[in-house]
């Protein structure tokens, strides 16, 4: 859940534009085609009338109400106001998916482009008070396992070693089969630590479903409150990702999560920062020998 959800406020400016993602998640095909047309550069003004909108979309006037009010607004003119105020704060110049006729200075910019904006309405919709609650909650775990499926799955690896640096012993696994087993053998007083983009894969909704029915805490990282994974968890940090096929859910989907678990890392070593420091010194003393100098 979304600070602005908890606080009951809706999000202006840079923040907008994730909040409709995770409110994306459930809605129908033309619901949800709805909100893309509305987060496409260009496509609105302050002066579109909703029979203007509704033309362009080839739908009724009755259904972009309907959707309006659906993510949370009083109506089309009230969205209205935050998309524009939205693309007002945003820099979309480059932000287009890969085209073949983009430069190789365009398709680099692009990458970047796009990542520090998913960065940047990232961390205006993140809850503090959630990632140090799931920080609390993973800290003081008996065992702590790690889920995720392909590349997800790298993710929980770089986590892992996180982790280990400061003394936290966490597992990972490859194979969905294995998660199965570790997730049949957690308890109350174990975490899951669960990686999901989609929030919706079948395996990995399998894996927190036995690890929960088991009485582990759940803390879920995805890119929506609404997905199915993450209405299993007890802690979701939210990952809103534009979803476009190259630069979104295989480029800045990624650093957004890793930038994530970061602070969720820092604020899992700040509940013993003494004890974090030591085994982090013990940890890049006993590795020292493998930076030899080959000159």
């Amino acid at each position: 859940m979304t600070e602005s959800e908890l606080n009951g406020d809706m999000p202006r400016g840079i923040g907008i534009a994730p909040y409709l993602r995770i409110k994306q998640e459930g809605m129908t095909e033309n619901e949800s085609r709805i909100v893309e047309w509305f987060l496409t550069p260009g496509n609105l003004s302050n002066v579109s009338g909703i029979k203007e909108v509704a033309l362009s979309l080839g739908m009724s006037e009755a259904m972009v109400v309907k959707v309006s009010k659906i993510l949370g607004f009083s109506g089309f003119r009230q969205l209205r106001s935050a998309i524009v105020e939205y693309f007002e704060h945003a820099d979309h110049d480059i932000t287009a998916e890969l085209s073949p006729d983009d430069s190789p200075e365009d398709a680099v910019n692009k990458v970047f482009n796009l990542t520090v904006r998913t960065i940047v309405e990232g961390q205006a919709i993140v809850d503090p008070q959630v990632i140090q609650g799931a920080a609390r909650c993973f800290f003081s775990a008996n065992q702590r396992e790690l889920y995720g499926v392909g590349g997800s799955n790298s993710i929980c690896a770089d986590v892992q070693h996180k982790f280990l640096k400061i003394g936290l012993r966490c597992s990972a696994y490859q194979d969905a089969h294995l998660m199965m087993m570790s997730a049949s053998l957690l308890q109350p007083g174990d975490v899951a630590l669960v990686v999901s983009h989609s929030g919706r894969t079948t395996d990995l909704k399998r894996v927190v479903s036995i690890a929960k029915d088991n009485g582990a805490k759940i803390i879920c990282i995805t890119h929506s409150s609404n997905s199915p994974i993450a209405q299993l968890a007890d802690f979701n940090i939210c990952s809103p990702a534009p979803e476009t096929p190259l630069l979104g859910r295989n480029a800045s989907a990624r650093i957004l999560q890793l930038t994530l678990l970061d602070a969720f890392f820092v604020s899992v070593a700040r509940q013993d920062i003494d004890l974090s420091n030591r085994n982090l010194e013990k940890t890049s003393a006993i590795t020292q020998y493998l930076k030899r100098d080959y000159k």
